[in-house]
C-alpha cells in the first residue's frame, strides 16, 4: 500500500512538472510617458501584454493612492476569438504630491488560446517622480552663453567671448550680404539671430539672441559697417537716416518706375509715380531699416510716405485745412497709417483729407471704422441738419431773449413791490409814533386836569377855611 502511494505522489509530481515546465507565459510590461512629473499635471501609463497564442487576460493597475489619482482607465478584461500576441491598455494619472510613488499591475492572468492552460505571468513596477513647480524652474539651466560667434570673411572687434555682448564688424563697400555663425553653449537652450543677411551702405545692426532654458535671455549685438565713401546723411524728426544707394534694397511699389535721380551729385535709385508727381527713395535708419520717404527735389527735403489702400482706391493722407460744425480735429488709424481725421462724438464715422494717388486730386472722404471703407465727403446729407440746427439756434434766441425781457419785467415788479412795502412800513411806523405821541399828550392833559382839579379843590379848601374864620372872627366880635 505504501509503495502505491508513494508510486502516485511521485507520477503526480512529475505531471505537475511537466505542466510547469511546458506551460506557455506572458509578459505585462508597465511604462509612463514621463518619469518626472509635476504636482497637478497628468501622464500617461501603458501597459502592454506580450506573449504567444494569447486567448484570454486580466489585470488590475496598482499604483501609490497617496502620489497619484486614476484620471482615466480601468480593470482589463479581454477574450481573444483567434489568439493575439500582444495587446495594449493606457491610463491617465494626475500627480496630487510630492514624492516618488510605484505603478504596476496586480490580479494578473492569462491563459492560452488552443489548450486553455494558464499561463505564467511576469510584470515590472515603474516608478514616476513627483516634484513641485518650484523644483521644476530651479532645476532649468541658466546658462544663455554662446560658445561661438563668427560671420564668414569678416574679423570681430573685440575677438569672441562669451561675456562680450557687442562687436563691430567691418565690410568693403561692394558687400551686399553676410552670414552669421553662432554656436550655443547649452543645447538646452534656443538660439536665433544666425543665418544670411542683406546689408546696405552705413551701419547694419544684427543680433544673435540666446534664450536659456530658465527663460533667461542674453543678446549679442553686431554691428556691420558697410563702407560708404561719400555717404548722404539725413535728418528727420529728430532721427537720422542715410540715403540707400543700392536699388536691389528696394521695393518697387505698385503704380510706380524706377528713375535714377541725382541727390547732393550722387547718382540714387528713386522710384517715380506721373500722375501724383511723386518721388520716393528709400531711406535707412540707425537701427538698419528701410522705408521709403516722399522727396521733393525743388527743396531737398524728405517726409515720410504713407499709403492705404481701401475698395481699390490709393489714399495718401494730408493735413486738415478746414472745419465742419459739430465736428472736432482727432487722429485715427487707418491700416496702420495715421491720419488727421474730424470726428463726432461715439461717432463710428470720421472724415479724412488725402490725396487720391489713382488720379492725382486731393478730397475729403468720408471713413467708416466698422467696414474699413471710404467715399468722397459731401455735406448735402448735412444741410437738412444745418438747417434744423440754424433754426433751432433761432428759436433759442427767440426764447433766450423773451427770457431776458419776462426777466426784467418780473425784476421791476418785484423793486417796486419792495419799494411800496417800504412805504407801507415807513407810513406804518408814522402813524405808529403818531399814536403814541398822541397817547402821551393825552396822558399829559389828563395829568394837568388832575393837576388843575387837585389845585381847585386846594383854593376851594381855602376859601372854605378863610370864609369859616371870618364867620368865627364876626362871632367874637359880636
Amino acid at each position: 500500500m505504501n509503495k502505491i502511494l508513494k508510486s502516485l505522489s511521485i507520477l503526480i509530481v512529475s505531471l505537475l512538472f511537466t505542466i510547469t515546465v511546458d506551460a506557455a507565459s506572458a509578459n505585462v510590461k508597465v511604462t509612463t510617458n514621463k518619469s518626472q512629473v509635476v504636482v497637478g499635471n497628468t501622464f500617461t501609463v501603458t501597459t502592454k501584454i506580450s506573449g504567444s497564442d494569447l486567448g484570454s487576460w486580466q489585470w488590475t493597475l496598482s499604483y501609490d493612492t497617496k502620489k497619484f489619482k486614476l484620471v482615466s482607465g480601468g480593470n482589463v478584461f479581454f477574450f481573444s476569438e483567434s489568439g493575439e500576441n500582444q495587446k495594449t491598455k493606457t491610463w491617465t494619472l494626475k500627480a496630487i504630491a510630492k514624492g516618488s510613488g510605484n505603478i504596476t499591475v496586480k490580479a494578473a492572468g492569462a491563459f492560452s488560446y488552443k489548450n486553455e492552460v494558464a499561463m505564467k505571468v511576469t510584470t515590472n513596477t515603474k516608478t514616476v517622480r513627483v516634484i513641485t513647480q518650484a523644483e521644476l524652474e530651479a532645476s532649468y539651466s541658466k546658462d544663455n552663453n554662446l560658445k561661438s560667434l563668427s560671420i564668414d570673411g569678416l574679423k570681430l572687434e573685440p575677438a569672441f567671448n562669451k561675456d562680450t555682448t557687442e562687436y563691430k564688424v567691418t565690410a568693403e563697400s561692394n558687400t551686399t550680404e553676410i552670414k552669421i555663425n553662432a554656436t550655443k553653449s547649452d543645447s538646452k537652450a534656443d538660439l536665433s539671430g544666425t543665418g544670411t543677411f542683406k546689408v546696405t551702405e552705413g551701419e547694419n545692426k544684427f543680433t544673435v539672441t540666446v534664450e536659456a532654458e530658465n527663460g533667461s535671455v542674453k543678446k549679442y549685438n553686431i554691428l556691420v559697417n558697410v563702407t560708404d565713401p561719400n555717404p548722404i546723411t539725413v535728418k528727420i524728426n529728430d532721427i537720422d537716416y542715410t540715403v540707400v544707394k543700392r536699388e536691389s534694397n528696394l521695393t518697387k511699389p505698385e503704380d510706380y518706375e524706377k528713375k535714377d535721380i541725382t541727390i547732393n551729385d550722387q547718382k540714387v535709385p528713386a522710384f517715380y509715380n506721373e500722375v501724383n508727381n511723386f518721388i520716393l527713395v528709400g531711406l535707412k535708419n540707425t537701427e538698419g531699416d528701410i522705408k521709403l520717404f516722399l522727396y521733393d527735389s525743388e527743396s531737398n527735403t524728405f517726409s515720410e510716405y504713407k499709403e492705404i489702400k481701401l475698395d481699390q482706391l490709393k489714399l495718401y493722407p494730408l493735413t486738415i485745412d478746414k472745419e465742419i460744425n459739430n465736428y472736432k480735429l482727432s487722429k485715427i488709424t487707418i491700416n496702420d497709417i495715421e491720419f488727421d481725421a474730424l470726428i463726432q462724438n461715439n461717432s463710428d464715422y470720421a472724415i479724412i483729407h488725402a490725396q487720391n494717388m489713382n488720379n492725382g486730386t486731393s478730397d475729403y472722404y468720408t471713413y467708416d471704422k466698422k467696414t474699413n471703407t471710404v467715399i468722397t465727403y459731401t455735406n448735402e446729407a448735412l444741410k437738412p441738419l444745418e438747417d434744423k440746427i440754424d433754426k433751432y439756434e433761432k428759436m433759442i434766441l427767440l426764447l433766450t431773449g423773451e427770457t431776458i425781457l419776462v426777466f426784467f419785467i418780473l425784476l421791476c415788479i418785484l423793486i417796486s413791490k419792495i419799494r411800496h412795502t417800504k412805504k407801507r412800513k415807513k407810513l406804518h411806523q408814522m402813524m405808529i409814533q403818531q399814536k403814541e405821541l398822541e397817547e402821551r399828550q393825552k396822558e399829559i392833559k389828563e395829568k394837568e386836569e388832575i393837576k388843575e382839579k387837585e389845585s381847585n379843590k386846594s383854593n376851594e379848601v381855602k376859601e372854605e377855611a378863610k370864609s369859616k374864620k371870618k364867620k368865627k372872627d364876626k362871632k367874637k366880635k359880636n
